[in-house]
């Protein structure tokens, strides 16, 4: 089944970005403070990257993660087809199991942690598109909107005030919607 248009900022998101999220945590728990999985792998194993004990292939764990942090943006089901038969369109997918299912569904840091991780990196790139995305998450991880604009103005030192300009501007679209 067909979720939207890849060209929708929240499906270019789950390409490039991120998706569903609890407030309560991340995937397979909290997973507190360092390590939490095994370091480097072969390169020819399909889950490195992914927790060992997570015992769920990568696609399924974020699509997982995707449905917790964007609540009701996807529909339920393993048969979802996030391809839209256009340029580019495995897109989203890779984002899916090399972004959702291999970052956002690890432990070593709770989802609220890689929301606020995730909001300083993409202000400093300047992506306006998935910072739209990942303030909506961010709220989702139990960001308030004040710690959403102290991300922001803590951004001007080191992105540099047209950044954080931008990400202000960004950030009032996404809690407007």
């Amino acid at each position: 089944m067909r979720a939207m248009d890849a060209e929708e900022p929240i499906a270019a998101e789950a390409g490039g970005a991120d998706g569903m999220e609890s407030a309560s945590g991340s995937v397979g728990g909290e997973g507190g403070g360092r390590g939490g999985r095994s370091g480097a792998g072969s390169g020819a194993d399909p889950q490195v990257g992914a927790d060992p004990r997570a015992g769920t292939d990568l696609r399924a764990a974020g699509l997982k993660a995707m449905r917790e942090a964007l609540p009701g943006v996807f529909p339920e089901g393993d048969d979802l087809d996030l391809r839209d038969g256009r340029l580019g369109e495995e897109l989203v997918e890779i984002g899916l199991t090399s972004v959702w299912g291999a970052l956002w569904a690890r432990e070593g840091l709770s989802r609220r942690d890689r929301s606020l991780v995730t909001l300083g990196i993409l202000i400093a790139l300047g992506a306006e598109t998935e910072l739209r995305t990942h303030v909506r998450i961010a709220r989702t991880n139990g960001l308030t909107e004040d710690e959403i604009a102290e991300v922001i103005y803590h951004a001007t030192g080191y992105a540099g005030f047209p950044a954080a300009t931008a990400a202000r501007n960004a950030a009032r679209e996404a809690l407007a919607d």
